[in-house]
């Protein structure tokens, strides 16, 4: 895992907090974590070729944004969908957003 680093300018927390330092930053402040309310929920459904047939999967992951919620929903798919070592010819991928869960309120 990562050192906490300034939120204004990156330096990490073991530097003065007086501003000596070559960036000018008077005040060390952390960079908040990353927070799991602002994942927005993503339906995903993938269709994998697989000896001259589809087979269909789907899941539902939670994600910050659309290539995150790729990634994640056609790991899940596919483990759910096939058994390891299946050889896949080709790959469809479709991806939904919940409505209500976006991230900020207001929104979806």
């Amino acid at each position: 895992m990562s050192k906490a680093r300034c939120k204004h300018c990156g330096h990490p927390p073991h530097r003065a907090d007086c501003g000596v330092d070559d960036c000018g930053c008077v005040h060390y402040e952390p960079r908040p974590a990353r927070d799991p309310e602002r994942l927005r929920t993503w339906i995903v459904n993938a269709q994998f070729f697989v000896k001259n047939r589809w087979i269909e999967g789907e899941a539902r992951v939670k994600a910050g944004g659309l290539v995150g919620a790729a990634t994640k929903g056609l790991r899940e798919a596919k483990r759910k969908a096939l058994t390891p070592n299946t050889r896949v010819m080709q790959t469809k991928v479709t991806i939904v957003p919940v409505q209500g869960s976006s991230r900020r309120k207001g929104q979806g």
